[in-house]
């Protein structure tokens, strides 16, 4: 592939993460401080979203394996879901402050379940292009670390939310402004990659009259690298979940200051998409899990330093902190999902079976799966505590829940995903040889994989 290709691919993931961590850092905060949930019922909300988010997962990916069109297999939701994907975005901010508690959690559940839809038709064939494209190791970790650099872009856009609202006295009225401005941000990034991956989608004619049951897509389940994987990505999803959740709070009731959210995720970020390059060349020398575990126990340790020692006159020792954290997450924000398409790789040498989008649809499901337990568990801990939005000055307890939820459960989380991927088999000399066996393979046949490891 050449550079203008993945460039272009990468901007993609700019526009979902514009939609995406808008939704992650403020809509929860949304709930509770604007539109006036309790925080059970806003936990609840996001409970219901992410976990339907996680269920059609698969399904789309079953789809996306299935689909044969002139625009392509995977390009093609990429092409026409962003419309859809834009417009539930805009419906996310509409909520109607004035109705009755159940319409206002209703509204709120309905639609998280059509933007949640909407991500699923669009980013689990975006996500499934990669391995497609390309069977080059090391050209896949540089496609992944190119979209952690651009998805930094939107990262900091979409946690810039809080920073534009405060220039509006309605704020209600205001996150329908900016969610416009934000939902075609998203749409032209998409009709980008769109445009850039045409052509460039690699079937093999062998595989073209292949139908595989859902059965066989359970079997996959079976699998211990896949196992590794999936553990490892929901724990971290739960951990950034409730990291990004917990910003706009930690901003406004420990530091007291809204606008330093926007600065911290901007910092945080910043330093995120500058340290990648330094991981991806570390990552072409070293073992990619010990990589990824001494990153999250980094990170772990600036989470703990920041949750414990930051008071509302420390927003520099805040800043400061945000930029480090970034430093070490910029690890976690490409290496595991460099090692999603080598997996599709092992699992066709294994069985003759290949399965990009059911791979990437488990992997989102997981994901989604972990940001639906972080939800409920923020919103638990807030309830737990005594937190209620309505307050200008919150309690000392409800502030406690804050600084947890921005500190321990995610510090913990990152360290639990980083020591279960110590097991992950597939290293660079292992994938080597597996390409080495398919690229010799006229048609795709079923091998077993005794003595490799």
């Amino acid at each position: 592939m050449n550079k203008g290709n993945k460039i272009g691919y990468a901007v993609g993931d700019m526009g979902i993460s514009i939609s995406y961590f808008a939704v992650g850092f403020f809509f929860m905060f949304y709930l509770t401080d604007i539109v006036g949930l309790s925080p059970l019922l806003a936990g609840m909300a996001m409970f219901i979203g992410k976990l339907w988010d996680g269920i059609n997962d698969p399904f789309m990916g079953i789809i996306s394996d299935r689909t044969r069109s002139r625009f392509g297999r995977k390009r093609v939701y990429v092409l026409f879901g962003s419309v859809f994907l834009a417009l539930s975005f805009i419906l996310l901010w509409t909520i109607p402050t004035a109705a009755p508690v159940w319409l206002r959690f209703l509204w709120a559940v309905v639609s998280l379940l059509i933007y949640s839809t909407a991500y699923t038709v669009v980013v689990v064939p975006y996500m499934a292009l990669v391995p497609v494209m390309t069977d080059d190791y090391d050209e896949r970790t540089e496609i992944t670390g190119l979209r952690a650099i651009l998805s930094s872009v939107g990262v900091i856009m979409g946690g810039g939310l809080a920073l534009l609202l405060s220039s509006f006295t309605d704020q209600a009225h205001g996150l329908r402004m900016i969610a416009i401005g934000f939902a075609l941000l998203s749409l032209v990034s998409l009709l980008i990659a769109a445009q850039s991956v045409k052509g460039t989608e690699k079937e093999g004619v062998e595989e073209d009259d292949i139908h595989y049951s859902v059965a066989q897509y359970v079997n996959l389940l079976k699998d211990k690298n896949l196992q590794l994987l999936l553990a490892l990505k929901f724990l971290g999803a739960i951990a950034t979940g409730s990291l990004t959740a917990a910003f706009p709070y930690f901003a406004v009731h420990v530091l007291r200051d809204k606008g330093s959210s926007t600065s911290g995720v901007a910092l945080y970020t910043i330093f995120a998409a500058l340290s990648i390059p330094i991981w991806q060349r570390l990552a072409k020398k070293y073992d990619k899990r010990r990589l990824l575990f001494g990153a999250n126990i980094m990170v772990a340790v600036f989470l703990f330093l920041i949750g414990i020692i930051t008071r509302s006159n420390s927003k520099e020792l805040f800043l400061i902190g945000c930029g480090l954290m970034g430093t070490g997450f910029a690890a976690y924000l490409f290496i595991p999902y460099s090692f999603v398409p080598d997996l599709v790789d092992y699992y066709q040498y294994k069985t003759g079976e290949r399965h990009e989008s059911i791979f990437f649809g488990l992997w989102i499901t997981v994901h989604q799966l972990g940001i639906a337990a972080a939800g409920l568990l923020y919103g638990f801990s807030l309830h737990l505590f005594g937190y209620d939005g309505t307050l200008i000055n919150q309690t000392n307890s409800g502030i406690l829940a804050v600084r947890l939820s921005f500190s321990f459960i995610p510090g913990l989380f990152l360290i639990l995903s980083a020591l279960i991927i110590q097991k992950y088999q597939i290293t660079r000399e292992l994938y080597q040889d597996i390409r080495l066996s398919l690229t010799q393979r006229p048609h795709i046949t079923k091998v077993t994989n005794e003595g490799k490891r």
